[in-house]
């Protein structure tokens, strides 16, 4: 009988969960009891927030237009959301490193055609540790390498960051994140609206060609880095969702 033995590349969350962007603090999740009957022991609890906490899928309707193929969660189908897939390591990565081909190209295991791909960064031990250096200092994708990537059809895309684009591809800056804006030109000298000129490119490119997104991937994540296995990372089954939470996990038989 064969052993299965399950890796969780999900991140705890819960009240005091980072969200982005992130200049500080802020309470957006807000989990209150709404009901207990001390004779049943039975407890329900009421969640306030956005959808898009913690270890979540991005559904193609939160970028796309419904004419470009923008459908909520529930309809992207489910075996987009499970088969074989690899965790690169790219903890070599520095602040606001940008991935190239020639990163792709190098990475171990090889990507092949129809992967799930998980990056490790290494950014996901920022988590509720240091979050403004998780959500503004990530290495992350351009539309560079989402070109790549849609070029080796792979069936989806997750990172240990906090965002599918790097944080640097959210044009104009100085409106989005000004305060990454200001800091950005005082540490390099350079311009990121003429080195960045576009809102969330990656995000587009992939959803459009139905490459699934997950966004802050982590847990056990090291534990598997560098291995080919078997990713899922299933969506909940709601309508009006743009995004939901998922249980991102690596299978090895």
């Amino acid at each position: 009988m064969k052993k299965t033995k399950i890796y969780d590349l999900s991140l705890p969350w819960g009240v005091d969960t980072p969200l982005w962007p992130f200049p500080g603090p802020r309470q957006d999740l807000i989990f209150s009891r709404g009901e207990y009957l001390e004779r049943f022991h039975k407890r329900s609890v009421i969640y306030t927030g956005t959808l898009h906490a913690g270890t979540h899928m991005d559904a193609p309707m939160h970028v796309l237009h419904p004419s470009e193929g923008g459908i909520m969660l529930d309809k992207i189908p489910l075996e987009n959301c499970y088969g074989t897939g690899i965790i690169v390591d790219f903890r070599y990565m520095k602040k606001w490193h940008i991935v190239t081909e020639e990163d792709l190209e190098n990475a171990e295991p090889k990507i092949q055609r129809g992967d799930f791909v998980v990056f490790n960064t290494g950014w996901h031990k920022y988590w509720r540790w240091d979050n403004y250096a998780y959500y503004n200092y990530f290495p992350g994708l351009g539309p560079e390498a989402s070109k790549w990537l849609v070029k080796k059809k792979v069936k989806g895309v997750a990172g240990t960051w906090g965002a599918t684009d790097s944080p640097l591809w959210h044009y104009r800056l100085a409106e989005t994140m000004p305060w990454l804006d200001k800091e950005y030109r005082r540490e390099t000298g350079k311009d990121p609206d003429k080195l960045f000129p576009e809102y969330e490119p990656c995000h587009r490119l992939l959803m459009r060609n139905g490459i699934v997104t997950v966004e802050n991937a982590g847990g056990d994540v090291d534990q598997i880095t560098g291995k080919r296995c078997t990713i899922a990372a299933f969506p909940f089954r709601c309508e009006m969702a743009d995004g939901g939470m998922v249980r991102l996990v690596a299978i090895v038989e």
